[in-house]
């Protein structure tokens, strides 16, 4: 039984550590410090902490519109540009990993481009 119980904490411990999170911190123009756009991705973390980074990115810019002051400064000065679909094609899901595979994408480009889809910065 005790060997189960180690088994399932360990299995629990993994699991829990294979995923990326975070979110936005900014203050307002009355001072007041508030959180924003709290974001998780679970399914590979050396994509995960480049999907979470931008989406903090792009939150991060919004806030920074409506004059908010971001916290992470470093995130309004990334460039959120994806690579370009090739020719004919739109960019989805399967289209990304398929090129990912391929080494088409490196990670940084592949979890841009899945935060850009789950975003719908693709139908614009």
């Amino acid at each position: 039984m005790l060997y189960k119980k180690s088994l399932f904490m360990v299995a629990i411990t993994l699991a829990m550590s294979a995923c990326t999170t975070g979110r936005l911190e900014y203050v307002t123009p009355q001072g007041e410090t508030k959180f924003a756009c709290e974001t998780e991705y679970t399914w590979q973390p050396s994509v995960d902490k480049f999907a979470v980074e931008y989406v903090l990115a792009y939150c991060a810019r919004q806030a920074a519109e409506q004059g908010n002051q971001v916290v992470r400064k470093e995130l309004l000065e990334l460039d959120l540009s994806v690579p370009e679909p090739p020719q004919g094609e739109v960019w989805s899901y399967e289209l990304a990993r398929k090129h990912h595979k391929q080494g088409r994408l490196t990670d940084k480009e592949y979890g841009y481009l899945i935060a850009y889809i789950d975003l719908g910065q693709d139908k614009h």
